[in-house]
């Protein structure tokens, strides 16, 4: 039986999808107005669930352009934070969590996302007393899918392994899981009309 419940935040939970490609391309644009604004795109497109830094480390490299990819993740960052409020869960979102604390299940968040914004999302869509654990694995110095962040929640508590369950929706997110030697399920809200929770809380409970 599973007794705890492991999420990830971007496209899992949140509706941000949308959102986090406009910033993306916000953060060149003070820089190089002009940009191929499709191409950067596309790059975050592609590269969902990958780093920030390495999307944009391939944007500089790919155009040549003289940009410390550190630096727009520092950019980046501010933008989500000044604009953060634009991102809501997806639907039933928080009837999941409180159905599973209900039941006396544990449930945390173990994320790519920097500390700053993650935090203001939690609290603008009412979520984060819902979780145990809050760990932005990129602000932890071991960004997904290295499972380090992952496997300290795992250790953090006296249960076997097969009790965890990790939700994502990405291909680093199923490397983060199995790299932690934990179950997980990797959901794609958007084909689901992004109402995934919803259909699982009606078909099963």
């Amino acid at each position: 039986m599973k007794t705890h419940f492991i999420f990830d935040l971007d496209d899992t939970l949140t509706n941000s999808y949308e959102f986090n490609q406009q910033m993306f391309v916000e953060t060149f644009l003070p820089h190089i107005s002009d940009i191929d604004e499709q191409y950067v795109r596309d790059v975050h497109f592609r590269s969902r669930g990958k780093s920030m830094h390495l999307q944009f480390e391939e944007i500089v490299s790919k155009l040549n352009l003289k940009l410390d990819p550190e630096q727009l993740v520092k950019e980046n960052e501010e933008l989500h934070i000044k604009n953060v409020d634009r991102i809501g869960s997806f639907e039933s979102v928080e009837e999941l969590l409180k159905m599973f604390k209900a039941n006396n299940k544990l449930v945390s968040l173990c994320t790519n996302r920097q500390y700053g914004s993650l935090r203001r999302i939690l609290d603008n869509n009412n979520l984060t007393h819902y979780f145990e654990n809050i760990i932005s694995c990129l602000d932890e110095g071991y960004e997904k899918p290295d499972p380090k962040c992952l496997l300290d929640i795992v250790n953090k508590y006296d249960l076997p392994k097969d009790n965890y369950l990790y939700f994502g929706d990405s291909k680093t997110d199923h490397d983060f899981a199995k790299n932690a030697g934990i179950d997980f399920v990797i959901i794609d809200q958007y084909l689901n009309q992004k109402k995934f929770f919803k259909v699982i809380l009606q078909a099963f409970f």
